[in-house]
């Protein structure tokens, strides 16, 4: 346990210091573009004020990111692995945008340096969200516990370093402004790390406990026939005592929805109807669902019945099972059924 603390630790003096350098190398080749003083003009005055309007909604947009993204941590335990990895994919792909627009952002003169930071604000951020994901996966899916603690860790200090970076730009940002006669020249906040615990190990090693402990994280796997979503043609007249009556015609055809009662994509389900009279004609029809996403159902019409006017009839519907179906009470439905003479 000291080794991996002092390992850790050494890992984050590192991740400091690359992004000191990187501080450095922007501060060190952009120092020149202060010099020399200059008188504001309107349209500089102007451009200082759509590039102010410009960085406010790219911050904006970091902000409310960093809501979606722990709000997505806070609902492990109501999603599926696909919802949560297709959640985290988003967020990755919003942070790049954010980032890209940064980096077409052209500063106004005396205000390189102030946009210096701020990419680094942003490009650090989508580093974390970036990182994150391999990360959580690799603790969820039991990989090395010491790795994938120190990989979500270092995600969260990125975070930390981005906020601090962003103090930075608020600094330089001002500083710039008073350099060229525009005084208290300020922009909103911007904080995307919810709690400064979370840069410990020791946090994070609680935090994947916690979450691996979610049931729902786990694969779970099931489909189900609705019983109350079951449509005959001709339709349902009445019913005697166990009985549907259904109307004259000359066949049969059944429409009825199955439902993926699991947490992942379900493929090649089979759905067999068996149809059986009282004097033992039977016939059996299937069709198979090519893909159904979890909680979605999926309406199978199986036609072409032969109709036996007057006999007591039945069918049985059996969906699935899919593979690792650990319950299989909800697979069957028998509805017995005449049609009227």
């Amino acid at each position: 346990m000291e080794y991996r603390g002092r390992k850790e630790s050494i890992i984050t003096l590192v991740i400091m210091i690359i992004v000191a350098a990187v501080i450095v190398s922007w501060i060190t080749g952009l120092w020149s573009c202060e010099a020399g003083k200059k008188d504001l003009t309107k349209e500089h005055r102007l451009t200082i004020s759509d590039y102010v309007n410009s960085v406010s909604v790219l911050v904006q947009q970091s902000n409310k990111l960093s809501y979606d993204f722990f709000n997505a941590v806070d609902m492990i335990e109501d999603v599926s692995r696909e919802e949560l990895n297709a959640e985290l994919l988003d967020i990755i792909e919003e942070s790049r945008i954010i980032l890209q627009n940064s980096n077409e952002l052209n500063p106004p003169e005396g205000f390189e340096v102030a946009h210096g930071y701020l990419e680094l604000v942003f490009d650090t951020r989508e580093r974390s969200y970036e990182d994150f994901k391999p990360a959580l996966f690799n603790a969820l899916d039991d990989l090395d516990l010491d790795i994938s603690t120190t990989q979500i860790t270092n995600t969260f200090l990125y975070m930390f370093m981005s906020d601090e970076l962003y103090k930075y730009f608020q600094a330089e940002l001002k500083e710039s402004g008073e350099n060229i006669g525009i005084g208290n020249l300020t922009i909103i906040d911007s904080v995307v790390l919810r709690e400064r615990s979370l840069t410990s190990s020791q946090n994070v090693l609680a935090f994947i406990s916690d979450i691996k402990t979610v049931t729902k994280l786990q694969e779970r796997r099931g489909v189900a026939v609705i019983g109350d979503s079951i449509e005959f043609d001709p339709p349902v007249l009445n019913e005697n005592g166990d009985y549907w009556i259904i109307g004259k015609g000359n066949e049969i055809n059944i429409a009825v929805k199955i439902e993926n009662q699991g947490n992942v994509v379900e493929s090649n389900v089979d759905v067999l109807v068996t149809y059986k009279t009282e004097d033992n004609i039977s016939d059996e029809k299937s069709y198979t669902i090519e893909t159904i996403e979890p909680s979605s159902q999926e309406v199978v019409t199986l036609s072409g019945f032969t109709a036996y006017p007057g006999r007591k009839c039945e069918i049985e519907i059996i969906a699935g099972p899919v593979p690792d179906e650990a319950f299989m009470g909800n697979n069957t439905l028998i509805i017995k059924f005449m049609m009227e003479n």
